[in-house]
């Protein structure tokens, strides 16, 4: 069974070659939003494998996504990414704070998110720590 991964994103051209690249390493996508609330109301619908979520949306943020997700405890949450080119250390440090798994730079790290992605879908158990993948 592929990994179903529900893409917060708003830029179109990123979601696009982010879609192309996470199906192309095993991945389903599952779904897709450019704001917060459309985010926020899927997910818990949809209950994907994976959530990756760009900090700057177009409404909101993907600190709200984050907060709403990691604080719904009426079910098994997802794995929470944070894929943004905004990596400052404070970003890093909030995203930590409202449940975020694993923090990536958009500029360097994609290859990271396709190896976990990888590994999600052949069944290894995919560990995380201090933000990056093990």
């Amino acid at each position: 069974m592929k990994i179903g991964v529900y893409l917060v994103e708003d830029s179109e051209i990123m979601s696009t070659l982010l879609k192309e690249l996470l199906e192309g390493n095993g991945a389903s996508i599952v779904g897709h939003a450019d704001t917060a609330r459309t985010a926020i109301a899927d997910v818990g619908r949809v209950k994907p494998d994976i959530v990756i979520v760009d900090i700057a949306l177009r409404q909101g943020n993907g600190f709200d996504v984050l907060k709403a997700i990691s604080g719904d405890t009426r079910a098994e949450r997802p794995l929470l990414i944070v894929l943004t080119n905004y990596s400052l250390k404070s970003y890093r440090s909030a995203a930590k704070r409202f449940g975020a798994d694993l923090f990536l730079d958009k500029s360097n790290q994609i290859p990271e998110l396709l190896r976990l992605v990888r590994s999600l879908d052949r069944g290894a158990n995919a560990k995380v720590s201090n933000g990056e993948p093990n």
